[in-house]
């Protein structure tokens, strides 16, 4: 039984009540009410007495009737089961939202509430869930835009991007003005380089779904400040998550907020060209089995070759020179703490320094650096990541992204850094390379990390991290049970998150990627499920150190390809 309350009225009206104006005819009497009041237009037919009856009878059950239809007008019917469930998905409260959108779909299924359930899933990271209801939506709504879309979302969490952008593509053919696949466009765009293309599908997204939290964020986060932090306060005061993606959006904010607006890492003079010396870097003692915590992954495995990576000297804000580890793994410059404090490093805003381990954030702080001097570079207003942690190896990390404006040829082997001129542009249509780039790779970048695809073996692959900041090669659990025998394993690994808790090696698996084959024995086999939580994509390796010390590899961080050269 259904009770609908209607708002208090009075039960008569006066001259000046507004009322829906309507008309009701009786016998032998016309009456109309409006909003000026009630009046009749009386007849002959009937005597006097008769009509009083009627006015008489009219004013009595005029009351109830009028109340009637305002109840009926003003009660708001009961909402959608599948709004309700947004409603809850936007509080965060996703276990919440999964029922309430289970419940939508065993009432009544819609790909709407199917889009609704796998959302949910994919916030709590329950990817198996999702996949298994994105079948189950396309098995009932096989044209269905929204689930298309949604398929195309759980394809992309599990690091399939070619289908991914198949099931994105299929979704905006049946439906142009689908949202949330110009949501999955703009992520697939973004992570292969594509920034114009990516900017424009995030902002008709917007224009479509305002209202939907994950559009807003991608939005917010492309535009010039101070539009930026405006919406992504709002973005964080209107959608709930969980806690840890909160946490890196607040101190995004608060990093925002102090640069102000600010251009950084702006180059002195023009060089157009220039060579850069690595010097390599060997691990402290006969056997180090546990690496210096700076590194985004350290293993030390033979007690012969003592050789972890390769530094370059930078000089800072004309202060004090330091030796970095070339890290493609990394981000930007990290110093550590009595650096920062030696060179007069100014603190800009809080920040967590993460990677692979399983002791989570390490506290550490944005800082800004007027001058930062590589070989012939010089670099203006810079912001470094300051670290509470230190290696007597080496004084910090320096990425490859610094250099992002050049061809980067990091030359292992040749002990080299170079760094040439972008080739031109093969023109606006998209995917095509540049003329001399036709043996280069696509990868996919999120953030400064660079994941590439990889084969393992014959029957399995994923996307492998590019690090030459990990002495070994690494795969996932999961990818490493698919091919190979994984066994326990004495080896210690640690990272900008500490130690990692339990590790595995693999008996002999082949790695493939780019136009290259190689086999490897005892591949280092450990739990990175943190990392693609965060990067919302699939991380199912590393190709590390051991492999990249023997290659040349180029990397054009403009069009998202890279190229390799074997030099044992």
């Amino acid at each position: 039984m259904l009770i609908i309350r209607a708002p208090r009225a009075p039960f008569f009206f006066h001259q000046h009540a507004v009322m829906p104006e309507a008309l009701y005819l009786l016998p032998g009497t016309q009456v109309f009410i409006s909003r000026f009041g009630v009046f009749k237009a009386e007849r002959r037919k009937y005597s006097g007495v008769m009509r009083s009856g009627f006015v008489a009878r009219l004013r009595s059950i005029l009351p109830l009737v009028l109340l009637a239809t305002l109840a009926t007008a003003q009660a708001a019917p009961p909402e959608a089961p599948v709004a309700l469930a947004e409603k809850v998905f936007k509080q965060g409260d996703f276990h919440g939202a999964i029922a309430a959108y289970q419940k939508a779909i065993d009432r009544q299924p819609s790909p709407q509430a199917y889009a609704g359930l796998i959302k949910s899933l994919l916030k709590l990271d329950d990817v198996d869930a999702a996949m298994e209801n994105a079948h189950k939506a396309l098995e009932l709504f096989p044209q269905s835009a929204v689930a298309l879309a949604a398929d195309g979302d759980v394809k992309f969490r599990r690091g399939l991007m070619a289908e991914a952008e198949n099931q994105y593509t299929a979704a905006l053919k049946r439906d142009g003005k689908c949202a949330r696949a110009w949501l999955g466009m703009g992520r697939i765009d973004a992570a292969a380089s594509q920034r114009r293309r990516s900017r424009d599908a995030f902002n008709r997204a917007h224009d479509l779904a305002p209202e939907d939290g994950d559009i807003l964020y991608y939005w917010a986060v492309r535009l010039p400040y101070p539009q930026n932090v405006a919406g992504l306060e709002k973005h964080l005061a209107e959608y709930r998550d969980d806690a840890e993606r909160e946490r890196h959006e607040r101190e995004y904010v608060n990093f925002l907020k102090a640069l102000a607006g600010r251009k950084v890492w702006l180059p002195a003079r023009a060089v157009e060209r220039t060579e850069i010396k690595l010097h390599p870097i060997f691990a402290e003692g006969a056997v180090r089995h546990r690496a210096p915590p700076l590194a985004t992954q350290s293993i030390i495995t033979n007690p012969e070759d003592r050789l972890r990576g390769y530094s370059l000297e930078v000089k800072l804000n004309d202060r004090a020179k330091a030796s970095v580890m070339l890290d493609t793994g990394a981000s930007g410059l990290t110093i550590s703490r009595k650096l920062a404090k030696k060179i007069g490093a100014k603190k800009l805003s809080e920040h967590s320094l993460e990677g692979v381990g399983n002791g989570g954030p390490a506290k550490g702080y944005e800082a800004w650096v007027e001058k930062v001097t590589i070989g012939d570079l010089e670099f203006h207003d810079c912001h470094v990541h300051v670290s509470p942690r230190r290696t007597p190896d080496y004084d910090g990390l320096i990425g490859t992204d610094v250099f992002e404006d050049y061809l980067v040829t990091v030359d292992l082997p040749a002990h080299k850094l170079r760094l040439e001129p972008l080739p031109k542009l093969a023109g606006e249509t998209p995917g095509r390379r540049p003329a001399p780039m036709s043996s280069f790779t696509q990868y996919y970048r999120f953030g400064h990390i660079l994941l590439i695809p990889t084969r393992v073996g014959d029957s399995a692959g994923g996307l492998f991290l590019l690090d030459t900041g990990s002495v070994t090669n690494a795969i996932s659990p999961d990818l490493a049970r698919k091919v190979s025998r994984v066994r326990g394993s004495n080896l210690t690994v640690k990272g900008v998150s500490g130690k990692v808790k339990d590790v595995f090696t693999t008996d002999e698996a082949v790695l493939q990627f780019s136009h290259f084959r190689q086999p490897h024995q005892d591949i280092a086999t450990f739990d990175v499920h943190d990392l693609s939580k965060d990067l919302g994509t699939e991380v199912s390796g590393f190709i590390g150190f051991a492999t990249l010390r023997t290659m040349k590899m180029i990397i054009d961080y403009r069009d998202g390809l890279v190229d390799f050269e074997y030099r044992p």
